[in-house]
């Protein structure tokens, strides 16, 4: 096989979902016998239009899934995310809540607007939860971050059941643009997973 024959084998198989699912970052083992006391979801960063702070499409997913999931389960949602941003400028938990109250008026949810990372969104999430007595918590963000936030937040004592608001394409054989623009998210995450283990989760 000819180098060029080569390299378009691997970018064939990167266009496949199945071969993308395999190289997604395990989910931690989550499971408890007693039932979720809220819904937590975390923010997917900033965007910035025309000068102004926007929500991104990822975190505009998660918001959606997570008030879906606490309206149908009855659960107070809780929504995570300062961001880096300048003094005085909405957080990203503020920005995701106004975009919830578009959809979802009658939406009050709490905020957690300090964190700047997925270990900050942990930190200041369980202090609130514990605060109001919550132990289990829904944790919605996309898959790829779903091992590493998981992990976060059983670090701080909080028990998880992890809810995917992105998925692969399927059929998993079927090539997708969506998956080979994936592989650049997963990459990112496993090395996000090693660096959060040196510095945060020994």
């Amino acid at each position: 096989m000819g180098t060029m024959s080569f390299f378009a084998l691997l970018f064939v198989l990167a266009t496949l979902p199945g071969v993308a699912r395999r190289f997604l970052p395990p989910m931690p083992q989550a499971d408890f016998r007693e039932g979720p006391q809220a819904v937590v979801v975390v923010g997917a960063g900033l965007s910035k239009r025309e000068g102004q702070h926007q929500v991104p499409a990822a975190g505009l997913r998660r918001v959606n899934m997570a008030i879906h999931v606490a309206e149908e389960m009855q659960l107070p949602l809780l929504i995570s995310g300062g961001g880096k941003r300048p003094s005085g400028t909405p957080s990203e938990a503020e920005l995701m809540a106004a975009a919830l109250h578009a959809q979802w008026p009658d939406a009050v949810p709490w905020l957690e607007v300090e964190s700047r990372n997925t270990w900050e969104n942990a930190v200041f999430s369980a202090c609130l939860l514990q605060q109001r007595g919550v132990q289990r918590i829904v944790l919605v963000t996309d898959r790829a971050h779903l091992c590493r936030a998981t992990l976060c937040f059983q670090h701080q004592g909080i028990e998880v059941v992890p809810l995917a608001a992105s998925r692969l394409p399927s059929p998993e054989w079927m090539p997708s643009a969506g998956a080979l623009a994936m592989l650049p998210e997963i990459y990112y995450e496993w090395l996000a997973i090693l660096w959060y283990y040196a510095r945060y989760l020994r």
